[in-house]
């Protein structure tokens, strides 16, 4: 820092933790910047520290939160697909992984309709996407029977699914969500 503020260099929000006077440790933000005479020497330096030891707590918080939801997620044994209000896939899990042959790497950003594939198994003609249906009306959808999904490497499997939608706290649909399971069992 002493080096930057010589060159003439102001330091913003350099964080660090600094001890109080009773011995407790706080997380802080720093903004140091030189101080300058008319000539412009530097004479001094200011330095301007924020104590924000709250919001690194809400954020390790707000972390733990989400990973615990990654953990649930994946944890679950049907297929699941969310998408943002685009159609898009933002998540899936290991068993979508799997049925679809798709990685949720690769499938992030893909529309959901290139990455679930399903079919009418009888007429082969291409199933509406539920997840259309449920950007559209708002309401939870499910696929009609005798529905095969085909993966990414031609495999077919029979599925049971339903689609719902994601909305934030304000009711807005803000995607939908796309749970689905392999029936070829159940078929058998």
């Amino acid at each position: 820092i002493l080096a930057r503020l010589r060159r003439g260099e102001r330091v913003d929000h350099f964080e660090t933790v600094r001890v109080t006077k009773d011995g407790r440790p706080i997380d802080i933000s720093l903004t140091v910047s030189p101080v300058r005479d008319a000539s412009g020497a530097i004479i001094g330096v200011s330095k301007v520290a924020r104590d924000i030891t709250e919001r690194k707590r809400a954020a390790a918080a707000l972390a733990a939160q989400q990973e615990w939801f990654r953990v649930t997620l994946a944890s679950i044994g049907d297929a699941i697909i969310a998408s943002d209000q685009d159609g898009h896939v933002t998540y899936m899990n290991r068993v979508a992984e799997t049925l679809t042959g798709w990685s949720n790497r690769r499938a992030q950003g893909q529309r959901l309709s290139d990455v679930f594939h399903i079919v009418n198994e009888a007429t082969r003609q291409r199933v509406e996407n539920p997840v259309t249906r449920v950007l559209q009306d708002g309401a939870i959808s499910g696929l009609a029977n005798h529905t095969l999904l085909i993966a990414a490497d031609g495999s077919e499997r029979p599925i049971d699914d339903s689609g719902a939608p994601i909305r934030d706290r304000d009711g807005r649909i803000v995607g939908a969500v796309l749970v689905f399971r392999d029936v070829s069992e159940r078929r058998r």
